[in-house]
């Protein structure tokens, strides 16, 4: 039996892999343009699978033929390449999450952790968000994820699918490629621990929630291993860094380090206009710490900062930097 990584080779699934690994789990990972270079350490030790999620039979056979027990499913389109192709993201976030989901009912899967996103809440939040704050999301990819919990919490209901959910912020670490919205914050860092200037797009007083990578795996992990009786609320936010610090603060932060860091500001309408709409700055995650016992480790954002920034410096290999 093997558990599953849709997206496996992605900043998140590479991390996962790491973890089930060292658990002596067998890894699978699904992949539609496999990224290899933060695998070498594990390389013979999982199965990399190329494979698109808005394929139907490639879905199936991934889970089929490898027995699949688990699935972490991670596989989606970003906030930015969705808002340009949203026909796109459709079939890859929407129906690729069917995919999975009718896959795991056919063939006995066990349970399907999902990962969905704090863009699930969007018109008329306030600054703080709970597990109960009303999900009105105002992007694309927001939307698609939302539509993912449902579905998920419906095949739970009517299919008895241990299905469980995250809801990640910005995950903070080196080597992101793809764009997204609140992608500032870890470009800002990462530029400067490499010397290179960075224009950021969003004004200095933005704000937005981050969790540092180490914290959202751990946390991944939590949730899946859980004992099912624990799980009551099924979609859970997860908070990291607290308070959450705006653009400014980062690059004083940054500064601290690297005095000579070059920041510049050239806010984004588009992105500003996200950020005017959402406005939320800080997410209350107690349904996770009361469930099943999360409690971030990462929270001093200066301390983030510095590890980041270390990170980037000694291991460029791992995140493709070098």
């Amino acid at each position: 039996m093997s558990i599953l990584i849709t997206g496996g080779t992605g900043g998140i699934g590479v991390g996962l892999a790491h973890e089930l690994v060292a658990r002596g789990e067998e890894v699978v990972l699904f992949d539609i343009a496999p990224q290899t270079e933060r695998l070498a350490d594990i390389r013979d030790k999982v199965k990399i699978v190329q494979g698109d999620l808005k394929v139907w039979p490639e879905v199936l056979n991934v889970v089929k033929e490898n027995e699949v027990e688990g699935i972490f499913h991670h596989g989606s389109m970003l906030s930015l390449p969705s808002e340009a192709n949203p026909w796109g993201a459709f079939q890859v976030s929407v129906m690729g999450t069917m995919h999975v989901l009718e896959a795991a009912r056919l063939f006995g899967v066990k349970r399907v952790l999902f990962a969905s996103t704090d863009a699930t809440y969007g018109l008329g939040t306030a600054d703080v968000i709970t597990d109960e704050t009303l999900q009105r999301p105002i992007t694309i990819y927001g939307a698609n994820k939302l539509y993912g919990e449902l579905l998920g919490r419906f095949y739970r209901r009517k299919f008895g699918l241990d299905f469980r959910c995250i809801r990640y912020c910005t995950v903070l670490r080196p080597g992101i490629k793809t764009p997204a919205l609140p992608m500032f914050v870890p470009w800002m860092i990462e530029h400067a621990a490499l010397g290179k200037p960075f224009e950021c797009f969003v004004a200095e007083d933005v704000a937005a929630p981050v969790i540092y990578y180490p914290d959202a795996i751990r946390a991944t992990i939590m949730l899946y291993y859980a004992p099912e009786e624990k799980i009551k609320s099924v979609c859970y936010n997860l908070s990291g860094i607290s308070p959450t610090p705006t653009a400014k603060q980062l690059e004083m932060a940054i500064k601290e380090i690297i005095p000579d860091a070059q920041v510049t500001y050239k806010p984004d309408p588009l992105v500003m206009e996200y950020y005017r709409t959402r406005g939320v700055t800080t997410i209350d995650d107690r349904r996770a710490r009361e469930e099943w016992g999360w409690q971030p480790e990462y929270t001093d954002y200066k301390k983030v900062i510095a590890h980041f920034i270390q990170e980037v410096r000694e291991n460029p290999q791992r995140w493709g930097l070098a």
